[in-house]
């Protein structure tokens, strides 16, 4: 999967720019502040409908515009796809070869991309919605339908969690509950497969990348827990019955306190939470054999590797880390964009480009 084109109208500091990629490595070369995550951003919420950086999308306009657009050419399976977001009137419109979608769940998965920063330590030492985060994200690229099903099951949990909060009687509330009840075993069952499916999947690839990057020294370890359980299968026999024990908290707290918008993702190494024994160094190389492990998961539901975005991780990894990583990118010809600052020493392939104050252009020579 290639991008080709990509074109930003109104989005953060860009008035109305356009950038032709190459295949394999692109380096986008800029001092802080002038743009260059600003792109990665924009070409990740252009896949995903989302940004990894704000939650609202009125954040990503350009100041005193109301409105943004994103164009770009994609290669996908030796197609070109056009895609297109818009956000206008306060409304996000997405568009396959200029037809308009009508959910974005139809949108999402089109193309796929990997994004990693910095900040994907998170997954580590954060807490465990960032590592829902992670698996829903994934999922949603390579199951059509996914989206719709976590949109599904939100719904539910936002209608049983103001249930929880009305001033109905405690004996009304109760039989309302097991209505909602229902839906979100139903929907929530869904849920557990699809992630702890994925989540055995990771460990068996990011294991082996892994032990290449510690020289077998140390033993990561990937499992999902659902409902609190490491057994999923246990947990969704014993889900109709936990929300039922459940009920009488739930209704005293006024919170949904059972389903698999609780659950977590345990990263262990040597058998001790990595959250709080790992080094910071031992966090990048979990992180980064948990991101690895996702091109090559989509290599294989798709025969071709996604996009990959790197937004000034090449500074933060050693020379091992950064080497085979590059060394990955290169051998596996995965089109890759590349976030640097100017200070940083530039890499010997790949095709460069300059960001200055929201224009962008390629280096020649």
């Amino acid at each position: 999967m290639n991008i080709i084109n990509f074109h930003l109208k109104n989005f953060r500091n860009y008035d109305d720019e356009s950038v032709t990629f190459v295949p394999g490595i692109n380096i986008l070369v800029g001092n802080n502040g002038q743009g260059k995550t600003n792109i990665i951003e924009g070409i990740y919420y252009l896949l995903t409908g989302k940004s990894y950086r704000v939650q609202r999308e009125h954040e990503l306009l350009k100041w005193d515009k109301e409105d943004f657009h994103l164009y770009g050419d994609f290669i996908v399976n030796h197609h070109k796809i056009f895609l297109e977001s818009h956000f206008q009137d306060r409304k996000k419109r997405v568009k396959i070869n200029h037809v308009p979608c009508q959910r974005l769940s139809d949108f999402v998965g089109t193309i796929n991309v990997i994004f990693f920063s910095p900040d994907d330590l998170i997954m580590v030492k954060g807490g465990p919605s960032e590592r829902r985060r992670f698996l829903d994200l994934h999922i949603a690229q390579i199951r059509p339908g996914y989206v719709r099903l976590l949109n599904a099951y939100n719904k539910v949990i936002q209608q049983k969690s103001a249930l929880l909060k009305s001033y109905n009687e405690k004996s009304l509330k109760s039989s309302q509950l097991q209505l909602w009840n229902i839906q979100i075993v139903e929907l929530g069952t869904k849920i557990i497969l699809h992630r702890d499916e994925l989540t055995k999947r990771i460990l068996k690839v990011a294991d082996e990348i892994y032990k290449n990057i510690t020289s077998e020294k140390e033993k990561l370890t990937i499992s999902y827990y659902a409902l609190g359980k490491k057994n999923s299968q246990d947990a969704i026999k014993e889900f109709p019955d936990l929300l039922n024990q459940k009920m009488d908290q739930e209704i005293d707290r006024q919170m949904v306190l059972v389903g698999p918008h609780r659950d977590d993702l345990q990263i262990l190494l040597d058998d001790k939470p990595a959250r709080l024994y790992a080094s910071q160094g031992q966090q990048r190389s979990m992180v980064l054999s948990m991101k690895l492990s996702e091109l090559e998961l989509i290599h294989q539901e798709k025969g071709e590797y996604p996009l990959l975005l790197l937004d000034d991780v090449l500074s933060e990894l050693d020379s091992f880390r950064r080497n085979y990583l590059i060394k990955f990118i290169e051998t596996s010809h995965i089109q890759t964009l590349i976030t640097m600052t100017s200070a940083e020493k530039q890499l010997e392939s790949g095709a460069q480009f300059y960001v200055d104050k929201g224009h962008i252009r390629r280096r020649e020579g």
